[in-house]
């Protein structure tokens, strides 16, 4: 007995000391109209370079630019930026003008007349379709690096329950680390939305899967469920009564900064 709780204590130490590494999250939602998709990948390009130079000086901790399936006209957005924080304070913290021309100039060498104009087609490039900001509060441990051309899933939920989180965090996880230790995944995450909040809000949770290729991403969706697993799909089960689950989307990361 003494052994067992020494273990427990060990697990739960070390699962305490990653859950303290969880980012915090903004996900920018692009609406880009067809027109302007030659535009939109030239903008974010340009602006990669300034996220660079604020990961450099710690304002941020990455930035991702993933396109979304399915991605019609009248679906909602076609890209999604990530962006990722060390702590709240820095995410709520927001660049000023001043800012952005000094990581501008620094990672471009570009004149005012010139960044004006870059700013100006930035606007006119993309819509900000919607914007989430975010915790990430429960993960799987030991997958594979992220790098670009990797697949990811994302549902977005609806928390009906109090003990939503507590059903993700002791079932849901526990089958995605298996999946990741099996090399059938990449990763797995939960994230809390911390901003917009309410009653009307269309989802108070997202969870992320991730996948190498389009194989792995493939076999995933494709894969029955064990009907041998009684007791995990009876879990399960009582699982999905605790959250609604809105929509899914299919991302593809196109651009990376670390």
């Amino acid at each position: 007995m003494k052994k067992l709780f020494t273990l427990c204590l060990v697990i739960f130490m070390a699962s305490s000391m990653f859950a303290q590494d969880l980012p915090y999250l903004v996900f920018e939602f692009m609406k880009v109209e067809d027109t302007n998709g030659g535009d939109y990948m030239e903008i974010e390009t340009f602006w990669s370079k300034i996220h660079q130079q604020r990961v450099a000086d710690g304002t941020i901790d990455g930035w991702d630019l993933w396109s979304l399936t399915p991605n019609g006209s009248d679906q909602g957005a076609q890209y999604l930026t990530v962006t990722l924080y060390s702590s709240l304070e820095k995410m709520m913290t927001p660049m000023s003008e001043s800012q952005i021309r000094a990581y501008a100039k620094k990672a471009h060498n570009i004149s005012d007349k010139d960044l004006d104009a870059m700013m100006n087609k930035t606007v006119a490039s993309r819509d900000i379709a919607t914007q989430l900001y975010m915790k990430e509060i429960s993960a799987t441990i030991n997958g594979p690096e992220m790098k670009v051309g990797i697949y990811a899933t994302l549902d977005f939920m609806k928390e009906l329950d109090e003990n939503y989180e507590k059903m993700e965090e002791s079932i849901y996880k526990v089958w995605h680390q298996q999946a990741v230790d099996a090399g059938e995944k990449m990763n797995w995450g939960l994230v809390r939305v911390i901003l917009p909040s309410g009653s009307e809000t269309y989802a108070t949770h997202i969870t992320v899967s991730m996948f190498e290729d389009l194989a792995q991403l493939v076999n995933d969706i494709e894969s029955p469920v064990d009907p041998s697993d009684y007791m995990g799909m009876m879990a399960a089960s009582s699982g999905i009564q605790t959250r609604d689950l809105r929509h899914r989307k299919i991302a593809q990361l196109i651009m990376m900064v670390r």
